[in-house]
C-alpha cells in the first residue's frame, strides 16, 4: 500500500510540473538608443528669448505619444530648468495636458527640435529623455542634458 501511494505521489508530482508552463523571461525594453543634444551644446552662450533646441536620437523611430499604437512607440520629453530626475529612469509617468505643471517647460516631442520661448537671461539646464507610449522613461535610461547661459 505504501509502495502504490509512493507511486501516486510521484506521478501527481510529475504531471503537476509538466502542467506548469516554463517560466519565460519578463521582455524589457532596453533601447541602443542614444540623444545627443546638437543645439545649444554644454557651455554655450545663446540669445535670451526663444531658444531652439535640436537633438538626434539612434536606433529608434520617434512616434508622437497620441498616434502610439504599441508600448515601444517611443517619443521623448524635454525639461528646461524642470527637476527631470523624478521621472528619467523611473516609473513616474510624465504629466500632460492639464495635469502638465509647466506645459512651457515640460514637453512631449516626437520631432527633433523644438522652440521654448520667453527665455529669460541667466544659467540653464535643459535635459532630454526617451520614453514609451505610457510616458514612462525606458530603462535603463536614455537621456541627455545641457547647461547653457541665455543673455
Amino acid at each position: 500500500m505504501l509502495l502504490r501511494a509512493t507511486g501516486l505521489l510521484t506521478v501527481a508530482v510529475m504531471i503537476a510540473a509538466c502542467a506548469q508552463p516554463a517560466a519565460s523571461p519578463t521582455p524589457t525594453v532596453k533601447p541602443l538608443a542614444v540623444i545627443t543634444i546638437t543645439s545649444p551644446k554644454n557651455g554655450d552662450t545663446v540669445p535670451a528669448g526663444n531658444v531652439i533646441v535640436n537633438w538626434e536620437v539612434s536606433d529608434v523611430t520617434l512616434v508622437p505619444a497620441a498616434s502610439a499604437q504599441k508600448p515601444e512607440d517611443y517619443h521623448v520629453h524635454l525639461a528646461l530648468d524642470v527637476d527631470a530626475t523624478q521621472w528619467v529612469g523611473k516609473d513616474t509617468v510624465v504629466p500632460a495636458g492639464d495635469a502638465n505643471p509647466n506645459p512651457t517647460r515640460l514637453i512631449h516631442s516626437a520631432a527633433k527640435t523644438f522652440t521654448f520661448a520667453n527665455v529669460a537671461p541667466g544659467e540653464h539646464t535643459l535635459v532630454i529623455w526617451l520614453s514609451l507610449a505610457s510616458h514612462v522613461s525606458v530603462k535603463p535610461p536614455v537621456s541627455a542634458t545641457v547647461k547653457f547661459t541665455a543673455r
